[in-house]
């Protein structure tokens, strides 16, 4: 089975953070954010999505769900810029 992480875009420019941002705080290649976001990597694994999930501080899920709702948004955490 495979898994994209269908809300990244959304929710890192709803964190207000450039592709290179997330690459950098999170620790995961740029590459590989831009081919998540773009829908050319369609298999994504726990390794890219946890530390993206923590960088963006949301649940794993969240990046993963059909539609992003507030149970998923802690507004308190603020992101490393």
């Amino acid at each position: 089975m495979q898994f994209s992480l269908s809300q990244l875009k959304r929710l890192r420019e709803w964190r207000g953070l450039t592709q290179e941002e997330l690459a950098e705080a999170s620790g995961v290649k740029l590459s590989s954010i831009q081919k998540q976001e773009r829908g050319v990597q369609d298999d994504a694994k726990l390794s890219v999505a946890a530390p993206l999930a923590s960088t963006l501080a949301v649940p794993v899920e969240a990046l993963f769900s059909a539609e992003i709702t507030d149970k998923w948004i802690n507004h308190s955490v603020e992101v490393p810029a």
